[in-house]
């Protein structure tokens, strides 16, 4: 139904592979331990991959519902916070021209369709792998889904994903091999699935709240 979940859906596939191979290796340790591993960094990789996707769809849903005039007053906020943030160290003021200009227009008394203004910036990056939680649930909040990060969809997943975020660092920047077994591996998948899946239909079940309309099918 919304893209970026789908094709989180189709990624984590690539799990259920090295699943398979590590219990298939579960006599040859090292074998074993490399599957198990690779698959948590690659879970938190697609992770970190889906909410960028997801805030990206979420934002050009917005642009296509909202004008200049009904876009929300929390999108306007970010659009001045970062485009402001981003012009702020250019070297030649002539390349601050464009988008102050789109910052005039978006809050000009005659109403634009947002596709009319591109030079408005907008930050969707974050640091999942440094911060985890913390920056996910800013990251949410700033793009107005501070509801969903208060609920129990959110926080009782990441009670696991917190976890499965801190072997992820270990691995990556201390080599170290945890004592991981494939069945963790499934419980922290199912949990970032559970993530997807409740953000998604909170998303469908509250689309005039977001967007005004119904957006999604």
């Amino acid at each position: 139904m919304i893209d970026s979940v789908d094709a989180f859906k189709e990624r984590i596939k690539e799990i259920d592979i090295l699943l398979t191979y590590a219990r298939n290796n579960q006599r040859t340790l090292d074998k074993y331990k490399l599957f198990n591993k690779t698959a948590v960094v690659l879970l938190c990789t697609h992770f970190e991959v889906f909410v960028e996707s997801f805030i990206a769809d979420h934002v050009d849903a917005l642009k296509r519902c909202y004008k200049s005039d009904t876009m929300p007053q929390y999108m306007k906020d970010n659009y001045i916070d970062d485009t402001i943030k981003s012009i702020k160290d250019l070297a030649f003021p002539s390349k601050k021209v464009k988008p102050l200009k789109a910052l005039f227009r978006l809050h000009d008394s005659k109403v634009f369709d947002m596709s009319a203004i591109p030079n408005l910036k907008i930050d969707m990056k974050y640091s999942f792998g440094k911060h985890g939680q913390e920056d996910t649930e800013r990251l949410f909040c700033k793009f107005g889904f501070t509801t969903f990060v208060d609920s129990p969809s959110f926080k009782d997943p990441f009670r696991n994903i917190n976890s499965a975020i801190n072997i992820r660092n270990n691995i990556i920047h201390e080599g170290s091999a945890p004592n991981l077994s494939h069945n963790d591996v499934i419980m922290y998948k199912n949990d970032f699935l559970k993530f997807a899946t409740d953000l998604e239909l909170h998303v469908l079940a509250n689309q005039e709240k977001y967007y005004g309309k119904v957006y999604y099918a």
